[in-house]
């Protein structure tokens, strides 16, 4: 499905959704969309065979009572309003990963802000080669292409960037979200989110990066798998009722473009102190890969984290396992 087509998809469903339960004359729409009544019509159609329920009022128009909770490209962007994130947009019904899938779509030159999202997949992954929990119609899978004019050393601030995105979207709807280091989000001690950043550099510079993000949103907690069911939650879990998964989406795609304009623009300062101020690791005694302990204390500017150790020294940990004890 091109750009042009989704766009034009929609703009019907932003027009009928904004005069929801109204007839909206055929006239109006095809002029609105610069189409002839024809093409608007097989248009209406098509979006009917997608499961979009616009009804069809003889010889008076269209109208949509309510957009169904999909995560089609048309519904997607009909709500969404970014710069740079989701400038394209493509849903799969499934897909091994969309983190692979996003990574050979950027190594063939897809543009930067491309989003690849899934309502399935058969191998989700997660930091360390783990298998990521990807139920069909539950949750939220997606990756984003992004290339920064930066060095590799400053990527880290990319993972930051993402965990900022999804804590300030859950917060903004009243989940009571953390950032746990170097990639997680975590609600009342239990993992809700997890991100999976993969980079490709030449010559030191990045190529591109993809942010993998798996957020759990509707998965109640005996449909967790035993293993995890202590460590997971979900936003229904925590609000006690199910969300439409669409207009989380939409929120997180809108605060990552915020924050990753932000990154952009040089505004480095305003992402650590949110990260700073939401943080779940920062202050607690830690263990890190199993090999020392210390406490949290601080991060460098390239994302590392800073443990004091029981003698007193200062460890920057860049990467591995850490827990909280």
């Amino acid at each position: 499905m091109s750009e042009k087509v989704q766009d034009k998809d929609a703009l019907i469903l932003k027009v009928l959704s904004e005069r929801k339960g109204e007839v909206v004359s055929g006239e109006e729409l095809a002029i609105v969309l610069g189409i002839s009544r024809v093409a608007l019509r097989k248009r209406i159609y098509k979006l009917k065979e997608e499961g979009i329920p616009i009804r069809v009022v003889d010889r008076r128009g269209y109208v949509l009572e309510a957009l169904p909770d999909t995560l089609i490209p048309p519904a997607v962007l009909s709500e969404l309003d970014t710069e740079i994130i989701g400038r394209r947009y493509l849903f799969f019904e499934v897909v091994d990963s969309t983190n692979i899938l996003a990574k050979e779509m950027a190594a063939r030159g897809e543009p930067e802000g491309t989003v690849v999202a899934a309502d399935y997949q058969t191998k989700g992954r997660g930091r360390l080669g783990r298998s990521w929990f990807s139920p069909k119609g539950k949750n939220l899978y997606f990756s984003v292409i992004l290339r920064p004019p930066v060095s590799a050393s400053f990527v880290f601030q990319l993972t930051m960037l993402s965990s900022v995105a999804v804590c300030e979207a859950l917060r903004d709807l009243g989940v009571d979200a953390l950032i746990k280091w170097p990639n997680d989000v975590f609600v009342g001690g239990r993992k809700i989110c997890g991100i999976l950043n993969e980079m490709e550099t030449d010559g030191g510079k990045v190529r591109f990066v993809i942010l993998g993000i798996g957020l759990n949103v509707n998965v109640r907690r005996e449909e967790f798998p035993p293993d995890i069911r202590e460590k997971a939650t979900s936003v229904a879990v925590e609000l006690g009722e199910e969300v439409s998964r669409r207009k989380i989406f939409v929120k997180v795609l809108a605060f990552l473009d915020k924050w990753y304009k932000h990154f952009l623009e040089g505004g480095k300062e305003d992402l650590f102190y949110f990260w700073r101020e939401h943080n779940y690791t920062l202050g607690k005694r830690v263990a890190v890969d199993g090999r020392f302990e210390g406490f949290a204390i601080g991060i460098s500017p390239y994302g590392e984290l800073l443990v004091r150790k029981d003698d007193g020294s200062v460890v920057k940990v860049s990467a591995g396992d850490v827990d909280i004890l």
